[in-house]
């Protein structure tokens, strides 16, 4: 399976409208953005499907690690190899992609927000 069948594969199982979306687009948008999608479904998982917040914990270090790797030129994982070629043509940075990250570790955290701008702040890092 090739890095954009496994980030095709893991957008359309997550049931969402989004990847229907996704095939209007033209050829190299639309793999560039079911890559970012999947890279968020993975990352989301991660904290969505553990039961252990350290384990949790851990697997997004290792995705904060692989985004490294990403910005380094070795990708390891079959999405961040997705990302790749389409980190300049469309924006792609890896401060975009700890804030997703960073997002999710809030979901770690904290499951209520007191105040507008930590709530905002949450909304932007995990659905902007």
């Amino acid at each position: 399976m090739t890095p954009d069948e496994y980030c095709q594969q893991k957008a359309a199982s997550s049931g969402s409208s989004f990847y229907y979306s996704f095939l209007f687009l033209p050829p190299e948008r639309r793999r560039a953005i079911t890559a970012l999608y999947a890279f968020c479904r993975e990352v989301d998982d991660v904290v969505d499907e553990g039961m252990d917040p350290q384990v949790s914990a851990a697997k997004l270090a290792w995705w904060r690690a692989e985004v490294a790797n990403l910005f380094a030129g070795r990708p390891q994982h079959p999405v961040t190899r997705a990302l790749e070629p389409h980190r300049e043509a469309f924006g792609i940075t890896a401060e975009r992609l700890n804030e997703i990250i960073d997002g999710m570790e809030m979901d770690l955290r904290q499951t209520r927000y007191l105040d507008w701008a930590g709530l905002e702040r949450y909304c932007y890092r995990v659905a902007s």
